[in-house]
């Protein structure tokens, strides 16, 4: 909590805190920060408890944040500059959701307005109310320069999960056409050891994205995870991976499953071409629709060039490619080992 207001204090003019009945000093923090801090009982409902806090601020603006999130440093006036259309009803931020991902934009910064509010017991959010104000030309959404990191989900998760099945169970009663929820929903059985149960959840989530005559951003989640879980089970996949792909075709981490899969049948070359187009993203500055796990991306899209090329006889390729992979983060031994050997090898 206190890493988490200490990040904003320069930006805000107000912290506003609603407590859901911390036992942990939580408010005492809080406090100490120049917040205002206000308690609502817990009802099994996230959006009930952010609508609290939104009744409470005062400001033209709000950033909504939790307690395990962080701002990166940003310059307040700029932040203000891309605040300052007359018409804006919200403005994104760039959003990791997790350690070691990639950021996507996220909806975090509303103009305070009573027709605007949040809706959801799980992954609540106030798009519903925004795109009404929009088709009814009430105004218009824009970025911002401000960036969020969600530290939440390192370390383990287990503590979570059952309250996270009741409310995911509970806000698919509510919009059982949301593809997102049945995606978190498979990954909590799966982490629970339940794989079949995982599958038909993530099956659910497909059913839905192919029903639907318009993409969305997260199309692609529950056909990731369908393919990740029948690849480990040795099945054939490469259906599957081909309607996804038509489905959301700039989806970087199917381009990744399509070159492990090519790796997998022997398809070295065309492996080699797709880890190519990946390690010339830097994850650090990639903002895109949805989050990916940085290890696909630059020094590690690098490393399974040069495995590759190691693994065919190809040593000098293959140095050339750890090489890269070590400059690109110097600081990984693992990098530097490899490209030693593959030198060594190369000398034989």
């Amino acid at each position: 909590m206190g890493d988490c207001l200490a990040s904003i204090r320069g930006l805000v003019a107000e912290i506003v805190v609603v407590d859901t009945g911390s036992t942990d000093g939580t408010t005492d923090i809080a406090r100490r920060h120049g917040a205002r801090v206000f308690h609502h009982e817990w009802t099994d409902d996230f959006a009930a408890a952010r609508n609290h806090a939104i009744a409470q601020a005062n400001g033209d603006w709000l950033l909504y944040i939790d307690a395990d999130e962080r701002a990166r440093p940003c310059d307040r006036d700029a932040l203000h500059a891309d605040l300052a259309a007359p018409d804006l009803l919200g403005a994104t931020v760039a959003f990791r959701p997790r350690t070691g991902f990639t950021a996507y934009p996220e909806l975090r910064l509303i103009r305070r307005d009573p027709r605007i509010r949040f809706h959801g017991a799980m992954h609540e959010t106030f798009w519903p109310d925004i795109e009404r104000l929009r088709r009814e030309g009430a105004g218009t959404t824009g970025a911002s320069r401000l960036a969020l990191d969600h530290i939440g989900y390192d370390g383990d998760q287990s503590h979570k999960f059952d309250r996270n099945l009741r409310l995911l169970t509970k806000q698919i009663a509510a919009d059982p056409t949301r593809s997102y929820l049945y995606w978190h929903l498979g990954t909590v059985h799966l982490a629970m050891g339940r794989p079949d149960a995982a599958e038909a959840a993530w099956s659910e989530g497909m059913r839905l994205v192919r029903a639907r005559s318009y993409p969305l951003p997260d199309d692609a989640q529950c056909f990731v995870e369908t393919i990740k879980l029948r690849w480990s089970r040795g099945q054939d996949v490469a259906g599957l991976l081909d309607e996804a792909e038509s489905i959301q075709p700039g989806n970087w981490l199917l381009l990744w499953l399509r070159a492990k899969i090519f790796v997998a049948a022997g398809e070295h070359e065309a492996a080699i071409d797709l880890f190519e187009r990946l390690a010339a993203v830097d994850a650090d500055t990639l903002v895109d629709a949805v989050a990916y796990d940085s290890r696909i991306f630059g020094a590690w899209a690098c490393a399974e060039i040069g495995h590759i090329a190691f693994q065919h006889g190809q040593f000098a390729r293959s140095q050339s490619w750890y090489g890269r992979a070590e400059r690109l983060q110097p600081s990984n031994p693992e990098f530097r080992v490899k490209r030693m050997l593959a030198h060594a090898r190369r000398g034989t």
